[in-house]
């Protein structure tokens, strides 16, 4: 599980899930939801979808809506995992090499393989790339089905 920040005082917010709810196309049990981690969580999705939330950002509200929205219709069954940070509780993904300079409250996004992000959604908000990078995922996801033993 991924850590909480090393001082261990809480900075993101505990009743996030409850918002994310509000604005979410996909079921709300298929969200696992951070108030406060490290980079950590990275390394342990296998294959899904990390999104930045800040709760006080509309652009970063409209991408959370419009993500999950493209995942409800190419990811009905719930293959690729969905994992929600809050900025506010994230300060370590601020100098992730991935994240770095591009983090501003939009709604980022982080596509992973393997503990590893293949890809994200850049500066800024911008839904434009969430459904081709999606798919992308999910071909990979398919890929790794296929070649396990």
């Amino acid at each position: 599980m991924a850590d909480n920040p090393a001082n261990g005082e809480q900075r993101g917010n505990p009743n996030g899930m409850f918002s994310l709810a509000k604005s979410s196309r996909i079921p709300i049990e298929r969200i696992r939801y951070l108030a406060d981690s490290t980079t950590s969580v990275i390394a342990e999705i296998k294959c899904g979808i990390l999104f930045v939330m800040a709760f006080w950002s509309g652009p970063s509200i409209k991408a959370f809506h419009q993500l999950t929205e493209i995942v409800s219709r190419l990811d009905p069954d719930g293959r690729l995992e969905f994992v929600v940070v809050d900025t506010d509780g994230a300060e370590a993904f601020y100098e992730h090499p991935a994240f770095k300079q591009i983090l501003n409250g939009a709604g980022e996004v982080a596509w992973i393989v393997d503990g590893v992000i293949q890809r994200t959604s850049g500066l800024g908000y911008n839904p434009s790339c969430f459904e081709p990078n999606t798919k992308v995922l999910l071909a990979e996801w398919i890929k790794s089905q296929r070649t396990k033993p």
